[in-house]
């Protein structure tokens, strides 16, 4: 195998183009995780823009659907924000790799009629387990809390309950399909909170402080600055599946995924790409594509 850099492979594919004759066209399918969903169709459309011998589909159905995908066959890449175990989930022998595209973090939502600005890691913990029921237990208007969560398949929920130790979810939680619904409902409802992707938030909902360190003394907000500087409890790595193999589709996907064109799609969903570009990945022949 050769290590191929993206431009040399985008250089390479227009000269094979004028040498041969026959042109080689793959697919590459990628799904999981619905956080990563929105920036990574972005990054689809651009790669296409830059060459025309791959082609992308892409679904989400959430960080594990996307690891399943990956074990069965079913997608080249799967996108996850959890940091699954992979020789648990997968077995030993699973030759599956992974790496971290970017930073974001899981963002508290309420509705923008909640008074209350922020939330200990106790009071989400109750709250999600359902012994915290009413927002006037903690200083609030009086109403019965609607915690809105995600299905099982969620790498954003398992990070939350994990991070929080939820052991067992609020007989009133809500599932939402994703980010998106999840945003519509507890805009829509002033007694709702939820947690999403941080590139799905919107004006119309309200972002709770978190508690920056154990004391539980000092919050902070889910800022790009509080991301960057690590005072923001919820920074987590959004990562990609793929398999060790030599097809040519994955590895000019991630060459591309370390360019600076990737690079500024990334950031223009407000979240922080991984900076340590330095390590290398190894490439087979490089697809061929028309002038």
């Amino acid at each position: 195998m050769k290590t191929i850099h993206y431009a040399s492979i985008i250089a390479l594919l227009t000269i094979a183009a004028c040498s041969q004759p026959e042109i080689n066209h793959y697919q590459l399918r990628i799904k999981g995780s619905e956080s990563m969903y929105e920036t990574f169709l972005e990054l689809k459309n651009d790669f296409e823009k830059r060459q025309d011998s791959i082609t992308i589909s892409i679904e989400g159905g959430g960080s594990r659907t996307g690891l399943m995908a990956i074990k069965n066959h079913e997608a080249e890449i799967g996108l996850s924000s959890f940091p699954f175990d992979l020789e648990k989930t997968l077995g030993s022998d699973h030759h599956v790799s992974e790496a971290v595209v970017a930073y974001d973090a899981i963002v508290v939502i309420t509705n923008q009629n909640n008074p209350i600005d922020s939330l200990s890691d106790e009071s989400l913990q109750k709250i999600y387990s359902g012994t915290v029921y009413d927002w006037n237990q903690l200083g609030g208007k009086p109403g019965l809390i609607l915690p809105i969560i995600r299905d099982e398949n969620s790498g954003t929920q398992q990070f939350f309950v994990e991070h929080f130790g939820v052991k067992q979810l609020a007989p009133t939680a809500k599932v939402a399909h994703d980010n998106a619904e999840i945003v519509a409902k507890v805009s829509s409802n002033p007694n709702g909170i939820g947690f999403i992707g941080f590139a799905y938030f919107t004006e119309s909902v309200h972002n709770m402080k978190l508690p920056s360190d154990s004391t539980q003394t000092q919050f902070e907000a889910p800022t790009h600055r509080n991301l960057e500087n690590g005072k923001y409890p919820l920074k987590r790595g959004l990562r990609i599946y793929y398999r060790d193999t030599d097809n040519p589709a994955i590895s000019g996907f991630l060459q591309y995924l370390k360019s600076k064109h990737a690079e500024g799609v990334i950031e223009s969903f407000g979240l922080i790409p991984v900076q340590d570009k330095s390590t290398e990945i190894s490439a087979g022949q490089p697809p061929q594509t028309g002038p």
